[in-house]
């Protein structure tokens, strides 16, 4: 029932573009302008403005502010956001947001959220096994790129449909969406 919801909701937004009925970050043509900014945005930029991003994928451990045994490597989700003008360029680069759950069941947080809105584009990827052979200056890019095609294949996935072939990517995207067994019961 939920992916008939998530199909509706989808359709009214359509129907009704002057209307806030799908949350920023669940509306494909609102992730569509985050890549289009991200594609258009200067690689010097990008490697100096998103390199806190990379390191804290790379070793969350290490950039939390507490010993390395307090955090659970394996449940750490880390956050990168960027704001977008109506231009689809981006405006302002957000420090990364790191949150992690301790052996003793309570939860960590490194970083100061934000409220969503329609300039906000957010990446959320988990903790990321990134060998040595990986370049950062090559690859990274590419990298969150593709994490934001993901994020709309897994919209489509999200309500019961195929996605479009463009988004058809090997990656991480959304990381709880209806009918992918994570976070159901």
């Amino acid at each position: 029932m939920s992916q008939v919801e998530e199909r509706a909701k989808y359709a009214a937004q359509q129907e009704f573009p002057e209307e806030d009925i799908l949350k920023p970050m669940w509306d494909p043509d609102h992730i569509k302008r985050g890549i289009e900014a991200l594609k258009a945005y200067q690689l010097d930029d990008f490697h100096r403005e998103f390199r806190d991003f990379y390191e804290a994928l790379d070793d969350p451990a290490g950039y939390a502010s507490e010993p390395r045994e307090s955090v659970i490597v394996e449940s750490a989700r880390i956050y990168k956001a960027f704001t977008i003008t109506p231009e689809n360029r981006i405006d302002e680069v957000l420090d990364v947001v790191l949150s992690y759950e301790r052996p003793d069941g309570s939860d960590g947080t490194v970083g100061q959220t934000r409220e969503l809105d329609d300039s906000l584009i957010l990446c959320v990827i988990p903790a990321l096994d990134i060998g040595e052979g990986f370049d950062y200056q090559e690859e990274f890019h590419k990298l969150v790129l593709t994490h934001l095609l993901a994020q709309i294949r897994d919209i489509y996935l999200d309500m019961g449909e195929e996605p479009p072939d463009e988004y058809k990517v090997q990656g991480v995207g959304k990381l709880n969406i209806h009918g992918d067994g994570i976070g159901e019961t």
